[in-house]
């Protein structure tokens, strides 16, 4: 439950440190055309509600278990030769220019989770704000 936004469903994934995971849609938004106040606002919001609602469990060190931001996407999860898009809002609603490599490396881990990747599938993310990309795959 997100004040001011009402209730959705998050994915929290690992990849260096850990990340709420949505798309922005769930919050009557757009993450390629949105303004960026928006998103980074909606974003943020998602993280304060994660930290109240949810405790975190990390299994070599409690000093990593906590959220460190919350990843709005475009809900283009499934593989796809097309780039995937998001916005990565960490910390005091910083926003990565990049798409975010500990970032990539959690939606990988999820989307491999979930079934949506295969190992060594190779997967393209751009940066809503400056359309950078980065790619990667699960291996083993």
């Amino acid at each position: 439950d997100v004040p001011g936004r009402g209730k959705v469903v998050v994915d929290i994934s690992y990849g260096g440190t850990f990340y709420a995971f949505l798309s922005a849609e769930q919050l009557g938004l757009d993450v390629c055309s949105s303004k960026t106040r928006d998103l980074v606002s909606a974003a943020s919001a998602v993280t304060e509600a994660v930290k109240e609602q949810f405790k975190l469990h990390h299994p070599e060190s409690e000093d990593l278990a906590f959220i460190y931001g919350t990843i709005l996407t475009d809900g283009k999860d499934a593989f796809s030769e097309e780039p995937t898009t998001n916005i990565c809002v960490f910390a005091d609603e910083q926003v990565d220019r990049s798409p975010t490599g500990s970032g990539v490396t959690a939606r990988i881990a999820l989307q491999y989770h979930k079934g949506l990747i295969q190992l060594n599938q190779s997967r393209t993310f751009r940066s809503s704000t400056t359309g950078s990309l980065f790619t990667g795959k699960a291996v083993k």
